[in-house]
């Protein structure tokens, strides 16, 4: 590449080339997934193999104190092995290093500090590697650890909690506004999005298995809490009125009004809502992972709430006929919304 300018030079004195230098650009070859995978795996394994060696050689590497400091180390280091654009094999290394680094200080943090203190710490730590962490997963995962340990500290409080709207809110604004944010943020952009996406998901599937509000508590409380559901599926209903715009206004209206039946079932179950919405994303902007994972989300929750229910046999069979009809309508009528949109604006 560096005698570029005289083999053009040659060119155009042949008559085989026109018009000034093109600019140089560097070939990026694809690496096979293959080999990407073993550089990853590589790049884990020396990752395993230093904290091995860590533990060696610190007195009590389980010490509260060690942790931290063993644990502020390897994300200082990760840090810097993320600067710039590193090789595959580095990547892999620093990330294996900065999730350890945070599970460390985490996991220090737990000897100090009330359960939802340590939550609290965890969030504000994922927080920090959002935003100092260069690499795209690496940022991912701060969101998801922000958002995730956000809504531990709130059940441990037994809090009505935020986090679930925070969350619906801010994955349906990212993946609706993706043409835009793609020119404002760039790279900054995807880490958000999956991000949010993630923790949603991690959300629905696990809203059936975590202890609910307590009975016991006041009702306005109670109320609060029934208003945060009910806001944290309601963007499901914004997500179909705004990807119905160019529809004709008999389909647009009744896309919203299918929209608006299951946002109520999501307050019910969240699981549902969070997982049609991020469905419904995925097919609007061709994203295959977020449709199929939304979907697989959706299919669960349906599943957990229909065995975890009292009801007798023929009302969980009619229940779950007229279930699978909505979801078929909504299916339809997805479809019939417009061709899936992608790319810039």
């Amino acid at each position: 590449m560096n005698g570029l300018p005289q083999v053009w030079d040659q060119l155009r004195r042949q008559g085989l080339a026109e018009g000034d230098v093109p600019p140089m650009a560097q070939a990026q070859v694809a690496t096979p997934w293959h080999v990407r995978l073993m550089l990853g795996v590589c790049g884990w394994l020396g990752g395993l193999l230093l904290l091995v060696f860590a533990g060696l050689v610190l007195p009590d590497p389980f010490d509260s104190h060690s942790l931290v400091v063993v644990g502020v180390l390897l994300l200082i280091v990760a840090r810097m092995l993320l600067q710039g654009q590193p090789p595959e094999l580095r990547a892999q290394f620093a990330l294996s290093l900065c999730l350890a680094g945070y599970g460390a200080v985490a996991v220090a943090g737990a000897a100090w500090l009330p359960v939802w203190g340590t939550f609290l710490a965890a969030a504000g730590l994922g927080l920090v590697l959002a935003i100092v962490m260069p690499s795209a997963i690496a940022r991912c995962f701060g969101v998801m650890a922000l958002l995730l340990a956000g809504e531990g500290c709130f059940r441990e409080l037994d809090w009505p909690s935020p986090v679930p709207v925070i969350a619906a809110w801010a994955c349906a604004a990212a993946w609706l506004g993706e043409t835009r944010w793609a020119h404002r943020l760039g790279q900054g952009q995807a880490p958000l999005s999956w991000g949010v996406t993630l923790a949603l998901w991690v959300l629905g599937l696990a809203g059936a298995l975590l202890h609910g509000m307590d009975l016991s508590v006041p009702p306005a409380w109670r109320a609060l809490a029934w208003a945060a559901h009910v806001l944290a599926a309601l963007p499901l209903a914004w997500v179909a009125w705004r990807l119905s715009v160019r529809a004709r206004p008999a389909v647009r209206g009744w896309a919203a009004a299918t929209a608006c039946a299951l946002v109520l079932a999501g307050a019910w179950a969240p699981g549902v809502a969070f997982g049609l919405m991020t469905a419904v994303l995925g097919y609007a902007r061709a994203r295959t992972p977020l449709w199929v994972g939304g979907l697989l989300v959706a299919l669960w929750s349906v599943g957990w709430f229909y065995y975890a229910q009292a009801w007798s046999l023929p009302r969980k069979a009619a229940v779950l006929l007229a279930l699978g009809g909505v979801l078929l309508l909504a299916w339809r009528g997805i479809a019939r919304l417009g061709a899936p949109e992608g790319g810039h604006d």
